[in-house]
């Protein structure tokens, strides 16, 4: 069945016998919700729906296949991007076998995968940056990055080990052969999950060769139906220095339905106070669809300084 979507789907714009001879997965995820925000009207909005083909192939070699990822946004809830229909989040292709996995192209760094992503920080359901991300401090090391290298160690005895590295990614006035790096490891065993990561990047969005040095920690502990989550990341750079602290909750009441909750600061060099923002949400499984409903709270310097509101999200997501 997969295959025959597949076949649909690139029909016309890829070989339909390359794809045939892969294992490939067409996958997505369309996600809309509606946002109440402070002092602004009611908003029906898409919330970063993205589809996707991931697979690997036979390349002939033992014990090592090769591997290709695919995805882009989809817009269109609204029409709020003007016509854009789509928008490219991940392409990289590469090759895993016991020897571990080795990427090439626009993907995750460690620093996201493993420190302030999936499972650690990124908890909560709507994926609008003024909200989901609003604490991560890594954005040059955490964000889906161009002309990136990385390789991913097998697990060994429940640790792993990660690097990438950003080559040629035409950063405003550099001249260096490698504009942005992280090095990451973590460790996974009996409900307990501890990672690390360190880093230097040039600016968010690579496009300013200011080095920025990046480090961050996160542990989570899983018990019966509670999950604890802790992550802090510092940043360093000749025009900003701030660190960043979550502590989040996830607790499983069953028949699908999960409360969870936040309290997140940062602290920005030169702003009086730290920003601080309180989270709150309940969502509900339905097979492989879901809903939800968040409250995001912002203190005051949130939003004097950073230009945050208080908001209420309730959406709705199907994946498949």
């Amino acid at each position: 069945m997969k295959k025959s979507l597949i076949a649909l789907a690139v029909a016309g714009a890829l070989a339909t016998p390359v794809i045939a001879q892969a294992d490939a997965t067409l996958y997505g995820s369309f996600r809309v919700k509606v946002e109440d925000v402070d002092n602004q009207a009611l908003d029906l909005g898409d919330d970063s729906s993205r589809m996707g083909i991931k697979g690997d192939v036979d390349l002939g070699l033992e014990g090592t296949k090769g591997l290709f990822h695919w995805e882009a946004q989809v817009y269109g809830v609204d029409d709020a991007d003007q016509g854009v229909t789509t928008g490219n989040r991940l392409m990289y292709i590469g090759a895993t076998g016991d020897w571990g996995t080795a990427l090439a192209g626009k993907q995750y760094h460690p620093h996201y995968l493993w420190v302030t992503g999936q499972g650690t920080y990124a908890v909560f359901n709507s994926s609008d940056g003024a909200t989901a991300e609003w604490n991560i401090l890594g954005n040059d090391l955490h964000k889906r990055q161009q002309s990136t290298l990385a390789y991913i160690s097998p697990v060994m005895s429940g640790f792993q080990l990660a690097a990438g590295a950003v080559v040629g990614a035409n950063v405003a006035d550099s001249t260096d052969d490698v504009d942005a790096y992280n090095i990451a490891a973590k460790y996974s065993a009996n409900g307990l999950y501890l990672a690390a990561s360190i880093g230097k990047g040039q600016s968010d969005s690579l496009l300013v060769a200011e080095d920025i040095d990046t480090w961050g920690l996160a542990a989570t502990y899983t018990i019966d139906a509670l999950k604890l989550i802790a992550t802090y990341e510092d940043r360093d750079s000749a025009a900003l220095e701030a660190d960043a602290m979550n502590l989040a909750a996830i607790y499983n009441l069953g028949n699908g339905l999960s409360v969870k909750g936040r309290y997140a600061e940062k602290d920005i060099d030169g702003a009086s106070d730290e920003q601080s923002n309180w989270t709150a949400e309940v969502e509900q499984n339905l097979g492989q669809g879901r809903v939800y409903a968040s409250y995001w709270a912002f203190n005051s310097e949130a939003e004097d300084v950073g230009g945050e509101a208080d908001r209420i999200i309730v959406g709705y997501r199907v994946d498949f």
